[in-house]
């Protein structure tokens, strides 16, 4: 399986629809948005946000980001979540925005991988035999002006540019 990890869109419907396009390139199962993807006081975008991702609500999952207001989850037709920990490939990983549990605060049973948004600079490190990602944010990056999202195949993680170049390559 591959999935398809993403942050901080903040209500940009634009770089949403390249998150969606990386991720149909990639022919990937699951598309996961890491939280802070809607904007406060911008309903109009934010309903588009919503029904784009309610139109593949069986291939996205939404972890609750700390600008995500209730009224943009109450515009989806789907649960969303604090963090999450998926099984992808044989490998446990740990998801969350990172405005609580972060890479210098882990969840209790943290898996093999631990996946945040929140900072908006992309990053990807095996420290202690854990692999740490970040995919930065895809509207505002910060400490570069790359555009990332995470990639995880049978074999390995990637962080990536929108555009499909590899940044940094980690093999299980």
């Amino acid at each position: 399986m591959k999935y398809v990890f993403v942050s901080d869109i903040h209500g940009n419907i634009e770089k949403l629809e390249e998150c969606i396009a990386a991720f149909e390139r990639e022919n990937a199962d699951k598309l996961v948005v890491l939280g802070d993807t809607a904007v406060s006081n911008y309903e109009d975008d934010n309903f588009f946000i919503a029904e784009i991702l309610n139109g593949m609500k069986n291939k996205v999952e939404v972890i609750r980001g700390n600008c995500d207001t209730s009224d943009f989850e109450d515009k989806l037709n789907f649960e969303i979540f604090d963090d999450d920990i998926l099984y992808v490939n044989g490998k446990f990983v740990s998801i969350t925005h990172g405005h609580v549990y972060n890479f210098y605060h882990l969840p209790p049973n943290c898996g093999d991988i631990f996946i945040q948004g929140h900072t908006h600079v992309p990053m990807l490190v095996k420290q202690e035999g854990r692999i740490l990602a970040n995919p930065g944010s895809v509207s505002r990056p910060r400490g570069c002006d790359l555009r990332c999202y995470i990639l995880i195949t049978e074999d390995a993680i990637m962080l990536k540019t929108l555009g499909g170049s590899v940044i940094k390559k980690e093999k299980f």
